[in-house]
Formats: C-alpha cells, sequence, structure tokens
C-alpha cells in the first residue's frame, strides 16, 4: 500500500493546483491525476447527479489501487462527499472544502469573502459550514466565480490578459478592498488567476486550499504510516475529454508529463 499512488480528481485543471502543492508536501509519491472534463463543470450538477458523478468516478480509480483519493473541488467536497463516504468505506477520501476557519483568523476587518463556483455558493451546506466555522460578528460575501473557472478551464487566463482581468472584476464589482481584508479561493481553479486577484486587489488575503489539503494529505499518510520514504515521485495524468486543449493548458504551465484520454462508463 506504502507505494500505492494518490489519486487525485476533478472536472478539469483544478486538480493542478493541488497537484503542484502535492509534490511540495510530499514529493516522493506517485501521483494520479485525473481530470473529468466530461463532466465540466460540476457546479451546475444537482445533487443527484453529483453523487453519481463522484461515487463512479471514485469506483473508476479503483482498478489504480490508490492508497487515497482526493476528491479537489469544492463542490462535491461541500455537497456530497459526507454522502459518498456512507456508501464507499473501503477507500480514504479526503475533500477540499472553504478554508473559513483560516480566513476567520486572518481577518481584521471581520468581513471576508468566498469565491466559489455557483453550485458551492447556493448549496445549504455551504450556509451550514459557515454557521460552524464563521462567528456571527464576522461578515461573510459571497461570489459567484463561476465565469472565472469556465476561462480557466479553456486556458483563456495564459493568452488573454485583458478578457481575464475583465471577467474578474466584474465577478467581484468596484469597492471589494475597501470593506474585505480576506478571500478564500474556494475552487481548486481560482489559485491560476491569484496573480490577476493580487494585481486588483493588493491589500487583500487570498486563501488556497490547495496547500490546506496538501498538508491534510502528507498527515493523513503519516498517521497511517504509508507514506512513501523514496522515489521520483511520479506523474500520471488522464482525461476523459478535450485532450487536445487539455494538454496545451498544462504544457503552457509547465507540465511535461503525457496526457491519456481515458473514458469512463458509468
Amino acid at each position: 500500500m506504502t507505494n500505492n499512488p494518490i489519486a487525485v480528481f476533478d472536472s478539469g485543471i483544478g486538480s493542478l493546483s493541488v497537484i503542484r502543492e502535492l509534490r511540495r508536501e510530499v514529493p516522493n509519491e506517485d501521483l494520479l491525476y485525473l481530470a473529468d472534463r466530461a463532466h465540466f463543470p460540476y457546479g451546475t450538477k444537482s445533487f443527484p447527479e453529483m453523487r453519481e458523478i463522484i461515487i463512479n468516478t471514485i469506483n473508476y480509480l479503483r482498478r489504480y489501487k490508490p492508497k487515497v483519493v482526493v476528491v479537489a473541488s469544492n463542490t462535491p467536497s461541500v455537497q456530497v462527499l459526507d454522502d459518498v463516504r456512507k456508501l464507499i468505506s473501503d477507500i480514504s477520501l479526503i475533500g477540499v472544502r472553504p478554508p473559513l476557519k483560516e480566513a476567520v483568523r486572518l481577518t481584521k476587518k471581520r468581513h471576508v469573502g468566498i469565491m466559489a463556483t455557483e453550485g458551492t455558493i447556493r448549496s445549504k451546506e455551504l450556509e451550514n459550514q459557515i454557521r460552524r466555522e464563521v462567528p456571527q460578528h464576522i461578515l461573510v460575501t459571497k461570489f459567484n466565480a463561476s465565469p472565472i473557472i469556465e476561462l480557466i478551464e479553456h486556458g483563456i487566463h495564459l493568452e488573454n490578459e485583458r478578457r481575464t482581468y475583465d471577467v474578474i472584476s466584474r465577478v467581484l464589482g468596484d469597492g471589494v478592498d475597501e470593506k474585505i481584508d480576506v478571500i478564500t479561493l474556494s475552487s481548486t481553479h481560482l489559485p491560476f488567476v491569484k496573480s490577476y486577484l493580487n494585481a486588483l486587489l493588493p491589500t487583500v488575503r487570498f486563501v488556497d486550499p490547495a496547500q490546506i489539503v496538501a498538508r491534510d494529505v502528507r498527515k493523513f499518510l503519516k498517521f497511517y504510516r504509508m507514506t512513501k520514504k523514496s522515489g521520483t515521485g511520479r506523474l500520471q495524468i488522464l482525461v476523459t475529454d478535450g485532450k487536445r486543449e487539455f494538454e496545451r493548458s498544462v504544457r503552457a504551465m509547465g507540465v511535461r508529463e503525457p496526457v491519456e484520454e481515458v473514458f469512463l462508463t458509468f
């Protein structure tokens, strides 16, 4: 089990932000990255659709014998992962959730923002998390970042700076930095436009959940004595749709490993 890979998946290129942090936290580990672009975007799926997609994707990954599966998307992690864990008990699952506790710790203005998909923003599960983790004296503003996520998935942020700034500005609106000092990047796609966000809102701190989940994986492996002690940390990349566009984007981000197209038959 120690030498088995860590599987990481979401509906597209967002997982790459988690892969990047995992390579820093657990450099010896072999990683399997599945970009399920055939089901992009997760953020518009209904609860039953999302649950079925996540269950079937995890079952597909069984053939690679992963020692842990990272659901590297906030939307299914927030909405369906608790349900999925009840149905799949023989595989360890780690999700990615909005890092609200960290935002609460960092805010000085007592006002934090959450950038996430439309599905996450509208979910009752996010509201429940806010009630659990954010004190009542701290305000929370939610931003539907789905247009930004769509732009990132198609690699537009890599080639059209003006359009990227325009889309981000429309999502955030005016005067955000006058009242908010911390914003959670509650989609694993969003760290890829952090340089744009920093340029637009230089006084705002952006909390990256990819760093947090990578630390969670390292602690999990250590606790269960599954840490790989040596090795070069190989990366295997699978994509379910749009291989050419996806490959072009990951190459522009410095990823050189081959990309294999696979088909998930549910």
